[in-house]
């Protein structure tokens, strides 16, 4: 079955910014190259991602840190830090007041890396899109932030809960999954799931559940009721938008879903709706992601 692999994303009117990040790393990151820079350990550093700042954190390199994003959220100490703009518009004159040595950029920045290294900014780049390029980042962060004993730390601890989630599911029988990382808000409608090559699909197939958007030739293919009500999933895990919310709209978002009474996940009430925008984020709190898919699945196979 063939998906739509065309999607808009100014034409969303329920993804936050978490969703937008997920779909420009698939998008914009596979045309931009890789750069890095060769400078000295840097004192002041700039992140330009929200995943980047979470990696920063966790290995322990946050007084580096001059300025993060809009949407630097997590942890909540990365807040109180000086703002450079959002992730696809960077401020570049409050940049070059901060006066890095270092910037950290990823794939999807391409135009911005061209921007700044035309300032003479000194660049970092990286791939995030696979949980095998988040461990890399430890590694590659560890070393050029000076603190590649606290990333190792780092990047074990995240390994541990990952391998727990792993050595849990295996007993368990595999359960079909749809998770959706973006539609209208109250409607089936412009429903974008999550498909191969990237971290969500892995994690997926490590809490013990089978995607049924894995043979997509997109990474977030436009899907329709159609096609989900052939592959009918056992379970639907659907990613919504906590600042486009109202209080109480949650159950609302969830019985949208009773408009495919015939799916086996509407039908065995295995539909579940969550706002964390961190679980979208491919840094450290991505497990948090792969805990939470391990113990829906859980629900679904007892």
């Amino acid at each position: 079955m063939a998906f739509n692999s065309k999607f808009k994303i100014k034409n969303s009117k329920f993804g936050g910014w978490a969703t937008v990040f997920l779909f420009l790393q698939a998008v914009v990151g596979a045309q931009s190259p890789a750069i890095q820079s060769t400078t000295a350990v840097p004192r002041r550093v700039i992140s330009m991602a929200p995943n980047l700042t979470q990696i920063v954190y966790d290995i322990g390199a946050q007084d580096l840190l001059v300025g993060v994003t809009d949407f630097c959220k997590f942890p909540p100490a990365a807040r109180s830090k000086e703002k450079i703009g959002g992730w696809i518009n960077p401020n570049y004159e409050k940049i070059l007041s901060l006066k890095p040595d270092l910037v950290l950029a990823l794939k999807f920045h391409g135009k911005s890396v061209d921007n700044l290294k035309k300032l003479k900014v000194p660049v970092l780049v990286l791939d995030c899109e696979t949980v095998q390029d988040v461990l890399d980042a430890y590694d590659v962060l560890g070393k050029r932030l000076g603190h590649e004993l606290d990333a190792a730390r780092g990047k074990a601890r995240l390994e541990k809960r990952l391998a727990k989630v792993k050595k849990e599911s295996r007993g368990r029988k595999p359960v079909s999954v749809l998770f959706v990382a973006d539609r209208n808000p109250g409607a089936l409608e412009q429903i974008y799931g999550v498909g191969p090559k990237n971290f969500v699909n892995e994690l997926i197939g490590w809490a013990g559940g089978v995607n049924i958007l894995a043979d997509a030739s997109v990474p977030y293919p436009l899907v329709s009721k159609e096609q989900l009500i052939q592959r009918n999933p056992e379970v639907i895990v659907n990613a919504l938008s906590e600042a486009h919310l109202k209080p109480g709209d949650l159950p609302k978002e969830i019985a949208a879903w009773n408009a495919l009474p015939t799916l086996r996940a509407v039908k065995n009430h295995h539909v579940y709706c969550f706002t964390n925008e961190d679980f979208l984020i491919p840094g450290p709190t991505m497990v948090n992601l792969a805990e939470y898919l391990s113990d829906v699945f859980a629900k679904a196979q007892k």
